[in-house]
Parts: C-alpha cells; sequence; structure tokens
C-alpha cells in the first residue's frame, strides 16, 4: 500500500508535516512530500516550451519560425526536460542536483536538499535510490509527466543506529546496500527490503565495496584484505579471496611499506576483477565460471543425457515462491591469474571507472600508409576496446619507487609557483586500453 501511495501521490498542501508519528522501527517506510520543507525543487513549468523560445531567439531562431525551425524549438526544450536520459550528482550537503547528459550539461533542470549528506546513488526500472550517511534511502521516481519529480519521494530506514550506508549496487533487479556488516537487498518498485544477510560475522565491521557479475556479488570489507563472494539469488558465501599475500609476494612487505594490505576500490569490467588497495596497488584477477561447478554439470549431462539435445538451466525461487529467475554465471577468481600493475598511485585508489573507446596513438606513431590503417580498421571491428580508468592521489612506478618522482618534482616549474601542491599531491587518473574480442 505505501508503495503505491510513493507512486501516485502528489502534492495537495505547502504545509509541514509532523511524521514524528510515522516512525515504526528499522524497516519503516514513509512517504513524503517535500518532507523537510526545502523549498529548492526546481522544476520545469507549464509554460516551458514557450520560455524556451525566448532563449532560442537568442541562438538565433527567429521571432516568426517556419516548420524546420519549430521542429527545433521543440527538439532543444525537450532536451532541457528530465525525460530525456540525466545526470544525478550528490553533493555532501545533502544536495542532489540533476542535469541533462544529452544537451546543456551546465544548466541544472531539478535539484533538493535531503537532511543528511548524499554517500551513493544508483538508478535500476525506472527508480534513482540515494544512499544517506544516516541509514536512508531516498527513492525517487518519474512523475505523470515522465519527469523526474524530486518532490514526492520514499525514505526507507535500513537501521536505529544511523550509520552510513557506505555502498550500493544493482544486481539484477535488486540493490544490494552495504550497512555496518550487513547486506539488505532492497525491492526498488515494493521499496522495501527483502533479505538481510551478514557479509562478515565481526559486528564493527563495515561493508565498503560491492561487485557484481553474474550471480556472484564481490564484497570488501573496511581495513580487510579479504574479499567475500556471496550468490546473487540464495546469498550463499562462496569463496574467499586474500589480496594481501599476492602483493606482498610481488612487491615485498619492507621495500615500499605494503604491511598491511586493505582494499579501497572495486570493479568488474572486460571480464575481469579490478582491485585498487590502499598502497595504491591496482591488480586485476580473470573472471570465469566456477570450474567445479562447471565440471560437475557437463558430466551430469554427458552421464544422463548422451548425445540428445538439451542442457541444464538453473532456475532460483524467492521466499514467497511465486517468481522464478533464470540463473546465469557463477564467477570464481583464482589469485594464481592475478595481474598486478606496476603503475599505481601513492595514496588509496579511490575508484574505478570503464568506459567503451580507445587511445588514439596515431599522432606519435609517425606516417602511416592507406594499408597500415585499413589493417587497423579491420582489427578494431574484430574486437572491441574498452578504456579502465583508475582515480587517486599521486602516480608510482613500483619497478623505480619515489626516487624518479622526487627529482622531477625538483624540475617542474609549476611546482616553483605552487610549493605546497607537490605530485604526490596531485590527483591521477590511470588509463589502460583493455582490447576484448566479441563473443
Amino acid at each position: 500500500r505505501a508503495a503505491e501511495e510513493a507512486m501516485d501521490a502528489v502534492e495537495t498542501s505547502a504545509e509541514p508535516v509532523d511524521h514524528s508519528e510515522s516512525l515504526r522501527g528499522i524497516y519503516a517506510e514513509h512517504v513524503f512530500t517535500d518532507p523537510l520543507g526545502a523549498q529548492q525543487t526546481r522544476e520545469t513549468p507549464a509554460n516551458y516550451s514557450q520560455s524556451r523560445e525566448s532563449d532560442l531567439l537568442k541562438d538565433g531562431v527567429s521571432s516568426n519560425p517556419n516548420a524546420e525551425e519549430q521542429d527545433l524549438m521543440i527538439e532543444e526544450a525537450q532536451k532541457m526536460s528530465s525525460v530525456l536520459p540525466t545526470m544525478w550528482l550528490g553533493a555532501q550537503n545533502g544536495c542532489v542536483y540533476v542535469h541533462s547528459s544529452v544537451a546543456h550539461w551546465k544548466k541544472c533542470l531539478h535539484s533538493i536538499k535531503l537532511k543528511k549528506p548524499v554517500i551513493g546513488i544508483v538508478h535500476v526500472k525506472g527508480r534513482v535510490l540515494v544512499s544517506m550517511s544516516d541509514s536512508t534511502l531516498a527513492i525517487f521516481h518519474r512523475g505523470t509527466d515522465g519527469q523526474w519529480d524530486l518532490t514526492n519521494y520514499h525514505l526507507l530506514d535500513l537501521g536505529k543506529q544511523h550509520h552510513s550506508i557506505r555502498c550500493m549496487t544493482v544486481v539484477h533487479d535488486r540493490v544490494w546496500c552495504g550497512y555496518r556488516n550487513k547486506i539488505h537487498v532492497v525491492h526498488p518498485r515494493a521499496m522495501k527490503v527483502e533479505k538481510t544477510f551478514d557479509a562478515h560475522p565481526r559486528k564493527d565491521s563495515q561493508v565498503r565495496q560491492l561487485a557484481w557479475h553474474g550471480d556472484g556479488i564481490w564484497v570488501s570489507i573496511k581495513l580487510d584484505s579479504t574479499l567475500r563472494l556471496f550468490h546473487a539469488h540464495t546469498h550463499q558465501h562462496l569463496q574467499d579471496i586474500d589480496i594481501e599475500p599476492y602483493v606482498s609476494k610481488m612487491l615485498g612487505t619492507g621495500k615500499l611499506g605494503f604491511s598491511f594490505v586493505r582494499i579501497t576500490a572495486l570493479m568488474v569490467s572486460c571480464s575481469r576483477l579490478w582491485i585498487g588497495t590502499g598502497n595504491g596497488v591496482i591488480i586485476s584477477v580473470p573472471v570465469t565460471e566456477m570450474i567445479h561447478l562447471k565440471k560437475l554439470t557437463a558430466n551430469n549431462v554427458a552421464k544422463s543425457a548422451g548425445n540428445n539435445p538439451g542442457g541444464v538451466v538453473r532456475v532460483y525461487g524467492d521466499d514467497s515462491g511465486d517468481k522464478v529467475t533464470a540463473g546465469t554465471i557463477v564467477p570464481y577468481c583464482s589469485m594464481a591469474h592475478a595481474q598486478l600493475s606496476f603503475h599505481g598511485h601513492r595514496n588509496a585508489v579511490q575508484f574505478f571507472a570503464a568506459v567503451p573507446g580507445h587511445a588514439d596513438l596515431s599522432a606519435s606513431s609517425g606516417g602511416e600508409s592507406a594499408g597500415d590503417k585499413s589493417a587497423d580498421g579491420s582489427a578494431q571491428e574484430s574486437s572491441r576496446s574498452m578504456l579502465v580508468m583508475s582515480g587517486g592521489e599521486g602516480y608510482i612506478d613500483f619497478r623505480m619507487g619515489d626516487e624518479d618522482g622526487e627529482a622531477d618534482e625538483l624540475d617542474d616549474p609549476a611546482l616553483k609557483l605552487q610549493p605546497f601542491l607537490t605530485k604526490a599531491e596531485r590527483s591521477h587518473l590511470i588509463v589502460w586500453q583493455v582490447m576484448v574480442g566479441e563473443d
């Protein structure tokens, strides 16, 4: 019933509402219409296309547009609404800003101020979930006009002690939220917690990163070097991966101070699990289907089916028994096949990001013949390229240590003008080009 009210409710009064009576425990659900009374939400006015006409006049469109110019005006007006794809930004002061991701990026379409700092934002199935530092989730949806409605949103409380929801990730059509040492599985459309389980036995531990692939989710714990793999449907604990022995073996424990390894960034891209540590080390591990399950399935099929067509299909049912979900692969990582990058950050790896693309090296490689370009084009057709980026403070080549970096700092004219801005303190992006063959 609460979910229906959240989707259908409209703002009927601007008067503040007392919601103290609606707090109903750890999973209390509340439907608010701008519960903080904040009037900073900017919505597109009803005469939006008319107001856009004056703006378009400045861009060279006449006051008496013909059919073609009128279509252009309508198209430009649509681009400035949140019906089309958008980018959401969360701030430490609790503000959420919605910008267009197709045109006029600098202009904010909608904004609202929430009661606590924003920690994370995810989108799934027409819902945007915003996690805050007080254990609450704000769930937003689109209005009847197709635009995002930031005035009517749903609040979901994950705990009474009001700790931060440190991370979220979309898993199929659900959202996994890391809160203290637990994982809360949230149904975004029903706007309720479906399942809660412990990611770590210690109550004082904190879930920090989540990475989803197939039917598996890797979970990292604060101040811990071990990754834990859980099943997306059964929530079973499948595997532990301790990266500290691998890092110590590759780089040593004394030379660069790697006596303590903690995981600070996590991402799955290009069929690899990318792991960033607090020491600036970056590791990538190939992701494959669980070998023992695959072999077991293959043997059972061979014995029972012979040469007959068909195969084994994994399906999972929920607790209520009214839904069946087809399974995909159960991922597996072996540190025996891990790769460590000698390019890293001087401090903790803050984040990973991956986008399709390729580096243009033609400018630095000199002239090329037409045959060379044709060969390169055919190679790009047979495979696609991803750019994987890591962000953090400083850059270091672990093969050489800090010696060259310190010498460069002495000769850098920019640092002479800004002596407090050392190379180790400047933010860096490290980019890898990864070729991915088409299936």
